[in-house]
């Protein structure tokens, strides 16, 4: 093979391991450890990419805050450039038209050059400051009043979810893996000393395990507890995503072009609303707002619901979403009427940063969950670091990535105490 980023060591020798998830972090996460020399079995409740990945806005980036996340994001981001290389996909999963941070008059500037130049010094010399100059020259089409300036990564973009589930999911079957759909875990079956030896699905299958990795989103925390592990605080929060049709941008002008708008980057404007071109070839503009939802009791046939007053009525949260982006992105006044609403779960913690170890209580159980809405884009990452514990046959302080050096997954300890928490979260 002659990708540039191996597969994680094979450690104690190899294993069979039970993956339970079939979304991205379950799929890259199987791949991975199939890769290292295990002997994985993949177990999805209803299809392939059921949960939150089929239901994402997809985006990738590494303009965080906290430096384990930037080395892990800027790993994820090599990889998935790599994919080709690494996972024999359909096609590389990754658009590349950058992630853009618009930042009005009340944000101190000198806080955000702080956190540049933790980033840069995390490995991510691409992000930079665009005053408002600069900004109007880059992208003439946006209106900037009232921007201050910008924060600007060429590096970052979106995802394909479901060629990233999809070809994870193939190329780990074609290299033995068992992957299995519509493979519910209802029960676990333990030995006399109480550890986990086997998973028994709704049909009445049983596939017994050294390992289980728990990568089961929103439905992470009841997994834990059928384990009798520790109680993850990880809370379902709904999220929608709206879907605007019908651009008719002129060749030039006032407005941008198609062209342009095909390369529109990820836009986030001061009050946390976002838009990104949806596709390859565009067309379509997705739109979302970060909104705080009550937590919810996650349901399997329940994702799909729009609550009252998300909907795309006169005085409901699509049109408000729709003003919000048309007062940066102009054109949106030639577009058509929003033709999709979506929605799907967060699987939040208190820090929005993931859960990522051994279980504390079971000594078998991995957890890799809990990424309030990064999980797709954080995948590769928490695939090589499953596959450097099981490795160790322990929870690990730091882990050595190819060309991206050590990361304190420590920051990612399924017990640790939540005290710093990721600031830069949508």
């Amino acid at each position: 093979m002659n990708s540039q980023i191996p597969p994680p060591p094979l450690g104690g020798g190899r294993k069979n391991v039970v993956v339970i998830g079939g979304g991205c972090v379950g799929a890259l996460t199987s791949h991975e450890l199939q890769r290292a020399g295990h002997q994985v079995t993949l177990l999805e409740a209803r299809n392939w990419g059921n949960g939150s990945s089929s239901r994402s806005a997809a985006c990738i980036r590494a303009q965080f805050d906290t430096p384990s996340t930037v080395k892990g994001m800027v790993y994820c981001t090599r990889f998935y450039e790599q994919w080709m290389d690494v996972v024999h996909g359909s096609g590389v999963p990754i658009v590349q038209n950058g992630y853009l941070f618009l930042k009005d008059w009340s944000v101190d500037r000198k806080a955000v050059e702080r956190t540049i130049e933790v980033q840069h010094a995390a490995g991510l010399p691409e992000v930079q400051i665009l005053d408002q100059e600069a900004l109007n020259q880059r992208f003439p089409y946006l209106e900037t009043t009232g921007i201050q300036f910008a924060t600007w990564c060429p590096k970052d973009g979106f995802l394909d979810p479901g060629a990233v589930y999809t070809d994870a999911v193939e190329a780990a079957k074609g290299m033995g893996a068992i992957t299995l759909q519509n493979a519910e875990v209802v029960n676990v079956l333990f030995e006399s000393d109480g550890l986990p030896v086997a998973v028994v699905t709704a049909d009445g299958r049983t596939f017994s395990g050294d390992i289980f990795v728990n990568a089961c989103g929103v439905w992470s925390p009841h997994l834990s507890a059928m384990f009798g592990g520790h109680p993850l605080d990880i809370k379902a929060r709904r999220r929608y995503l709206y879907f605007l049709d019908g651009f008719n941008g002129s060749s030039g002008g006032e407005y941008m072009s198609a062209e342009n708008f095909v390369h529109l980057p990820m836009t986030i404007t001061p009050r946390g609303a976002y838009c990104r071109p949806e596709g390859i070839h565009g067309g379509k503009l997705m739109m979302g707002w970060l909104h705080y939802a009550s937590p919810i009791e996650p349901l399997f046939d329940d994702q799909d619901r729009i609550e009252p007053g998300f909907g795309t009525g006169m005085l409901e949260y699509g049109p408000a979403l729709q003003k919000e982006i048309r007062t940066y992105l102009p054109d949106v006044e030639n577009m058509g009427r929003i033709s999709v609403v979506t929605a799907g779960f967060y699987e939040d913690t208190p820090d929005h940063n993931p859960l990522i170890g051994f279980d504390p209580r079971v000594s078998n159980l991995i957890h890799a969950a809990g990424f309030s809405g990064h999980g797709l884009m954080h995948a590769p990452f928490t695939a090589a670091t499953v596959g450097h514990i099981i490795a160790a046959g322990h929870n690990l302080a730091m882990i050595d990535l190819p060309m991206v050096g050590t990361v304190d997954v420590a920051t990612f300890a399924v017990d640790r105490s939540f005290k710093k928490g990721e600031g830069m979260v949508i």
